[in-house]
């Protein structure tokens, strides 16, 4: 299992954890729900596309042949 299997999870939680706080902060704290409701499903739909991208990016990567060339 390389390094990278290792972190790439690590790094989606934290994303989704940091998400969740700001969906959790524009949905508490709105002065206009309207603009919250349109706000809310926009960086939903904005998440969700950056995530599934991320996902089919990190798979096209050939790690092991990226990091057959460096020597610690």
């Amino acid at each position: 299992m390389s390094l990278v299997s290792i972190i790439y999870p690590i790094i989606i939680i934290a994303y989704l954890l940091i998400g969740a706080a700001i969906v959790f902060h524009m949905l508490y704290y709105r002065i206009n729900r309207r603009v919250a409701t349109v706000m809310f499903f926009i960086y939903l739909v904005g998440s969700i596309f950056l995530l599934i991208s991320n996902f089919s990016f990190f798979g096209a990567v050939d790690w092991q042949q990226i990091f057959s060339n460096i020597s610690f």
